[in-house]
């Protein structure tokens, strides 16, 4: 895909809406942006860190992500460890347009991503997938 991959770390202390947006603007054409744990960031639509005087708020993200000022060209990826925790607004059509579970890697997958990278260890492959 040849694309620039860059993340993007929203609790950030002096990250707010505007930063967030320049952020988003600044990042290259065709890049995928990593937002990680989006969960940790807002509890019914508020901040979770509340002391800070700059952050980035709930409708900061929801525009920065899909509004006037949002940039099209890139793939934005968001992560949580706990989806039921995040607002619907978040992930509605549109706004998170594919939702994939990664659950942990099957015994056949852990043996052939050890063997991809000692390709002659075919016992130690056997125990590591275990």
């Amino acid at each position: 895909m040849n694309l620039n991959i860059c993340y993007l770390n929203l609790s950030g202390n002096h990250l707010d809406d505007d930063g967030l947006n320049r952020a988003l603007n600044d990042a290259p054409n065709h890049s995928i942006i990593l937002l990680e744990d989006v969960d940790s960031l807002f509890v019914q639509r508020e901040s979770v860190n509340q002391e800070r005087e700059q952050r980035v708020s709930f409708s900061g993200l929801l525009n920065a992500l899909d509004g006037v000022r949002s940039q099209e060209g890139r793939i934005i990826f968001m992560t949580t460890n706990h989806r039921e925790r995040l607002d619907p607004a978040l992930l509605r059509p549109g706004r998170a347009d594919y939702h994939a579970f990664l659950d942990n890697a099957s015994y056949d997958q852990m043996k052939r991503l050890f063997l991809r990278f000692n390709p002659e260890k075919e016992e130690l492959a056997h125990e590591f997938a275990k």
